[in-house]
């Protein structure tokens, strides 16, 4: 990972003057919200200012005091977004409900062979990766989970054996969760794009084990009726 480096004396004072006027235009939010603030020229001014001193927070190092200021500012932006804000608070959500999937899956690859669940755990770790970051307090509280769960997962003895009562109860929780996700994927996104994550699940839920052959049928007819209702769905 690039270490941030400091900012020059210029780029320092105008990423100060921003933050200002970022705490200012906080402070001043009306008390009555909704969506219609953002579409306001003084909403996408502001966001265009916070994102930029974001990328720069990222890249660059601020002096503490402004650092800390710019956090306790983006924690208030973020709850604002969340209220009025409907597209970021859909990909946030969906963040979230992807990395929640994600500890339940570590936790069920318990029952795969040493090998496959080692190489399943790596690609785990990569998807994890991938996904865009969210508040440092909710990432980091996800991330220490999602360590638990494979720390778990990669010390768990896997025998020649039928599934234990605990693998079953597993993978019954993470096919419960992986259901949740689907809700969330037909209600929330495009078709399109609704089609490809429920494709991901379909996958995860085939390297899951058997559950009980009534059950599993029931909750399996649950994830084809999302799927068939998506792709009966009108183009958008």
């Amino acid at each position: 990972m690039e270490t941030p480096k400091n900012l020059n004396t210029n780029h320092q004072r105008y990423t100060i003057t921003l933050i200002r006027q970022l705490d200012h235009w906080v402070q001043t939010l009306p008390a009555e919200r909704d969506e219609q603030m953002t579409t306001t020229r003084e909403w996408h001014s502001m966001i265009a200012s916070f994102e930029y001193v974001q990328s720069f927070h990222q890249k660059k190092s601020l002096d503490k005091t402004t650092a800390r200021q710019f956090m306790d500012i983006k924690n208030a932006i973020h709850e604002v977004r969340m209220e009025v804000d409907r597209p970021y608070m859909e990909k946030y959500s969906s963040v979230v409900a992807e990395r929640e999937a994600m500890i339940q899956q570590a936790l069920g690859s318990k029952h795969l062979r040493y090998a496959r669940r080692i190489h399943f755990l790596q690609e785990l770790h990569r998807a994890w990766g991938n996904l865009p970051t969210l508040l440092h307090t909710h990432e980091r509280a996800l991330w220490q989970r999602f360590k638990a769960a494979v720390k778990e997962a990669q010390n768990y003895e896997t025998k020649t054996r039928k599934f234990e009562v605990a693998d079953v109860e597993v993978a019954y929780h993470v096919k419960k969760h992986l259901l949740e996700e689907a809700k969330f994927v037909q209600k929330e996104l495009p078709k399109s794009l609704a089609s490809s994550r429920l494709h991901e699940i379909e996958m995860r839920w085939r390297d899951l084990p058997t559950v009980h052959t009534d059950l599993d049928k029931r909750l399996r007819a649950k994830l084809r009726d999302i799927q068939r209702v998506v792709e009966e769905r009108a183009e958008e």
